[in-house]
């Protein structure tokens, strides 16, 4: 299987898209699909049919990649610090250790 390269770009996330996101991780409703390249995605449960961002945390832990729903060719991405302190913020999160 040949892997998949995204086209690293800016990615326009709407906020709503990202609220919704950060709604469903704080109260652990994040649903997952795996593409066929092997990577697993995160969504916010129950909005597969509309917008939405999805997460991926990639091997080694090191990059989060974002993408809208819209716009799967084209991936935002973080650092692990940087997801986490997006994570982090979110109501009910845990300290990191």
């Amino acid at each position: 299987m040949e892997a998949f390269e995204p086209e690293r770009s800016e990615v326009r996330i709407p906020r709503a898209a990202l609220d919704a996101l950060a709604v469903a991780l704080s109260v652990r409703t994040a649903a997952m699909r795996t593409w066929p390249d092997g990577i697993e995605w995160m969504y916010a449960l129950g909005s597969w049919d509309e917008p939405h961002v999805e997460v991926a945390l990639m091997p080694g832990g090191e990059e989060v990649w974002l993408r809208m729903s819209t716009d799967r060719s084209s991936v935002a991405v973080w650092t692990i610090e940087q997801w986490g302190e997006f994570a982090g913020g979110l109501p009910g999160a845990t300290p990191p250790a």
